[in-house]
């Protein structure tokens, strides 16, 4: 069987998508008028992706606040030395 359905077809067919996605752990994809909308997983897989990329994510910013507060400060030097417009600051 296939797992990408139309909207019309999802509609029609939701409890075996739900059941096809409990039991056999299939990602379904649903389509709109051609283009991929939606893509509906098992919740075990969702919980893993989800959680572990938050954690994965913790501290991938780190420090970006001195990296903007740096590149805004370059940014007003260098309109300060702009002679082609008047910049009130």
């Amino acid at each position: 069987m296939s797992n990408v359905f139309t909207l019309t077809e999802a509609k029609s067919k939701f409890s075996e998508i739900i059941n096809r996605i409990i039991y056999k752990k299939e990602n379904i994809m649903i389509t709109k008028k051609g283009k991929k909308v939606a893509m509906v997983i098992p919740m075990e897989e969702y919980k893993q992706d989800g959680e572990e990329g938050l954690i994965k994510a913790v501290g991938a910013l780190a420090g970006l606040e001195d990296s903007v507060d740096e590149m805004v400060d370059l940014i007003y030097e260098a309109r300060t030395k702009e002679t082609t417009r008047e910049v009130n600051l």
